[in-house]
Parts: C-alpha cells; sequence; structure tokens
C-alpha cells in the first residue's frame, strides 16, 4: 500500500514538473505579456515609456515616433507597482539595447499602495530563476516565495490571473503568432460615453487619506539607479489632473513636491499638467475616468508631452 501511494506521490510530482517546464517556456513567449515579449522579439527603441495603466493607454508611440524621428516602445503595464516598473525595465535591459530616454509616469499617488499590494507577482512568474527576479519577489510576496519552489505551484498560486494567461500563451503558440496586437505596447483605453451633465463638483472632489510608502520610493529610485548605471536619461510625467482635487487632498499637494525634490536632485524634468488644459469645467473631468483620458483627449496630451519633450530634452 505504501509503495503504491509513494507511487502515486512520484507521479504527480514528475507531471507537476512537466507541467512548469512546459509552462515556462509557453509563458516565456507569450506577446501580450510584455516580459516576455520584450525578451524574444528585439525592439531598438530610442524613448521608452514605463509606468502604469496612465502609460500604457495614455502615451501613444506612433504619435511620439511621427513627430520626434525616434522610435519608441510603451512598456507600461496597467496595475503595475514601482517594484513591477523596476523589474520590466530590468528585463528590457537584460535583452535588448539601452534606450536613450525614459518617459516614467508617476504622480503622488504612485506612491500609495492600493491595498497594501507593492508587486504584481504572476506578472513575473515565468523569470523566476532569474536572481534579480527572485529576490524581489522574495522581498514583496515573501508567501508566495514559501510555496514556489513546490512544482507548478509557482503558477497555480495565483490560479485566476496565472490559468488565463497560460492559456492564452498556448493559443498564441498553436496559432503561431509572434506579435500581440499592438506591437509598440501601446493599448488604447476603451470607449466610454458618460453623462456628465447631473454631476456636481462633489462627485469630483472627494477627500482621500493618502500615506507615502517607503518601499515605493526605494524602487522608485532604483529605476533611477538602473537608469545612471545604463546612461539613460530619464523624464519624469503626470497625466492632466483636476486640481481642486489635489487643492482638497493636501497630502497630494506635498508629495507632489517630494517628487520634484526627487527630480531636482537628479536633474531630471518633471512635467505636470491639469485639466485646464481641456477644460475648466469639473463635470468635464469625467472625461478622465480613473485618471485615464478619454480616446479623444490622448491625441492632445500628447500633442503637449511631446512639445515639452522638444523644448526641454532632445535639444540637449
Amino acid at each position: 500500500m505504501w509503495k503504491k501511494f509513494l507511487f502515486t506521490i512520484l507521479v504527480c510530482l514528475l507531471f507537476l514538473s512537466a507541467a512548469e517546464f512546459a509552462t515556462d517556456y509557453y509563458m516565456k513567449r507569450y506577446p501580450r505579456l510584455k516580459s516576455s515579449y520584450i525578451s524574444q522579439v528585439k525592439q531598438n527603441a530610442d524613448i521608452l515609456v514605463l509606468g502604469a495603466c496612465e502609460a500604457a493607454m495614455m502615451v501613444d508611440p506612433s504619435l511620439l515616433d511621427s513627430s520626434t524621428g525616434l522610435k519608441t516602445y510603451n512598456l507600461g503595464d496597467p496595475g503595475a507597482r514601482f517594484a513591477d516598473n523596476y523589474l520590466d525595465l530590468y528585463q528590457y535591459l537584460k535583452f535588448q539595447k539601452a534606450p536613450k530616454y525614459l518617459l516614467l509616469q508617476v504622480s503622488p499617488e504612485s506612491f500609495y499602495p492600493i491595498e497594501d499590494k507593492l508587486l504584481t507577482t504572476y506578472k513575473h512568474q515565468a523569470f523566476l530563476s532569474d536572481t534579480v527576479v527572485f529576490n524581489v519577489i522574495k522581498e514583496l510576496d515573501p508567501e508566495y516565495v514559501k510555496f514556489s519552489s513546490i512544482p507548478f505551484l509557482k503558477y497555480s498560486y495565483y490560479n485566476i490571473f496565472s490559468m488565463y494567461k497560460i492559456f492564452g500563451s498556448i493559443g498564441y503558440s498553436l496559432l503561431n503568432k509572434k506579435h500581440p496586437e499592438d506591437r509598440d505596447g501601446f493599448i488604447p483605453p476603451p470607449l466610454f460615453n458618460l453623462d456628465t451633465s447631473a454631476l456636481s463638483e462633489s462627485n469630483v472632489i472627494t477627500l482621500n487619506s493618502y500615506t507615502w510608502n517607503n518601499t515605493e520610493e526605494k524602487y522608485f529610485r532604483k529605476i533611477i539607479s538602473l537608469c545612471k548605471n545604463r546612461g539613460i536619461s530619464i523624464v519624469f510625467y503626470k497625466l492632466p489632473y483636476y486640481h481642486n482635487y489635489y487643492n482638497a487632498n493636501l497630502e497630494l499637494k506635498k508629495y507632489e513636491e517630494r517628487i520634484r525634490h526627487i527630480a531636482t536632485e537628479n536633474n531630471y524634468p518633471y512635467f505636470t499638467y491639469d485639466t485646464s488644459r481641456f477644460t475648466n469645467d469639473s463635470k468635464n473631468y469625467y472625461k478622465l475616468e480613473n485618471n485615464l483620458l478619454n480616446r479623444n483627449t490622448i491625441p492632445e496630451f500628447n500633442k503637449m508631452l511631446i512639445r515639452d519633450l522638444k523644448d526641454s530634452v532632445f535639444i540637449q
């Protein structure tokens, strides 16, 4: 009986080990996972865009390319924190030539972790064998690391997120698709039309409690250090915000000064914009849904960003 039990356990472990090996293979080649895509396909980007959804969905490389004559790749990743950004940049520089410029999306809210989540671990599972990736995950998601050495558990631990990507990666492989729908990394925001006619100023100006997180700052500075070591010029930028919201949430105004201080001490520009460049009407602020510009305003924002880059960065 014990022999059968041990044999069953051994067969299960062998099966799970094989499943993990196969999953690693497919996930490292999954083009919709940017860390995987950049490990397989050369980009030769002069400008690299980095940040969360505000970067991935707002900065259009095609507009930058046509205006600057430089090649841009958008490495922004929805839901990413600064530790994610650091690992994405590390992965990019491991497999690609260093860009000349890094456009890093940053705002006071960037230093406030949502639900104390400092890393989206499931985005980096395929590269857990890399020492740098492993050590970051070990620091920020120690519970995950405890079980990651068990065959296949590194994927099943976050099964809701991981399994969807695993099946997607297998599907792309079967279809022999080596590129995502948007090869330059830009993910256009969804089209939406909201009726804002009945909304009042109070719908926009809500009071929240923000706390500056030192771990977020630590990885923010690690991005800076990595760029300095590779000779990459950094530009900080922030999406347009509704100024009265910042006036009501004083912590954000204080954090804004901390970001400016970090930018100044490193001699980096920090471009900020507010919604008055589009509208002074608070009701129309809802065209900037969840800090994301509506599709119709993206070209205008990119024009402003490109103009500032040409005036203050590219002329140097």
